[in-house]
């Protein structure tokens, strides 16, 4: 018997697989799951879709924020940092939010600002994203690591 024509397969995965590609541990250190996957109307595979996107797109954020505070841009950097810590809030990387509001505080606020804190948090919420969350059928995982050093 021939395959039926794609537009009618389900995009569901194979019998006893279900959930199992965006299956999220329960915690995470530095995470809130719970409430993240609440704000997402409990949507387990859009929450792992936006905790990948976050690590590629806000894992080099350290290194950019540093550099637009070391060439005195600290309007720049404390706009940076804002994105970043909505973003973490969204899928629930509290570490990261809380690191990012701290130093943003001290930026607008014209206080010495030490990136270390927020750059650390951010390493470790990245590399966690990369070793607990699976990527989706089809995807290649992300690679480990976070490339800024200070």
């Amino acid at each position: 018997m021939a395959a039926p024509p794609p537009h009618t397969r389900s995009p569901s995965p194979p019998a006893g697989r279900v959930g199992f590609a965006y299956a999220l541990p329960p915690s995470l250190p530095g995470f809130d799951i719970a409430t993240a996957q609440k704000r997402l109307g409990g949507n387990e595979r859009l929450l792992a879709d936006l905790l990948r996107t976050f690590a590629t797109e806000h894992g080099g954020s350290a290194a950019e924020i540093d550099q637009l505070l070391r060439t005195g841009r600290p309007a720049t950097a404390a706009a940076a940092l804002h994105r970043v810590k909505g973003a973490a809030r969204i899928v629930g990387a509290e570490a990261v939010a809380a690191a990012a509001q701290a130093l943003e505080d001290d930026v607008r606020h014209g206080r010495a600002a030490d990136i270390t804190g927020f750059a650390t948090a951010l390493s470790e919420t990245v590399d966690t994203i990369r070793q607990h969350v699976a990527a989706a059928p089809g995807e290649k995982p992300t690679g480990a690591g976070n490339a800024y050093t200070s």
